[in-house]
């Protein structure tokens, strides 16, 4: 069973992987490009990350180290679209606070996905 805190140790583990490639990225990227777009090359950097290893794996790094997979609520392989409305749902500024309610965001609910135990 999937639960809050092992929603929130890939939250951590994303997170922690996403602040080591975006210090990396600044530190290459800052002396080519200006403050604003290096902003906006961050916050696409962070739907990117989760579209792209999504799509491809059904993982993002977090979840490969919990062991847990992105599904479709059906329990099928997740489709692009699926993926892409899930990613975008992570723009909704109160989704890290619907797990207060729910093991499942608002980004799994609205998209009919869900995360499975592997």
């Amino acid at each position: 069973m999937i639960t809050r805190t092992l929603r929130l140790y890939n939250l951590l583990l994303d997170s922690l992987f996403y602040l080591v490639t975006v210090s990396i990225l600044i530190l290459i990227l800052r002396s080519f490009f200006n403050k604003e777009f290096l902003k906006w090359i961050l916050i696409t950097y962070y739907y990117i990350y989760y579209l792209t290893f999504e799509l491809t794996f059904g993982q993002t790094i977090g979840k490969m180290i919990t062991k847990t997979k992105v599904v479709s609520s059906n329990d099928t392989r997740i489709s692009f679209s699926k993926i892409l409305l899930r990613t975008l749902l992570r723009l909704i500024p109160i989704d890290f606070i619907s797990y207060l309610i729910s093991p499942n965001g608002i980004h799994d609910n609205l998209s009919n996905t869900k995360l499975i135990k592997l």
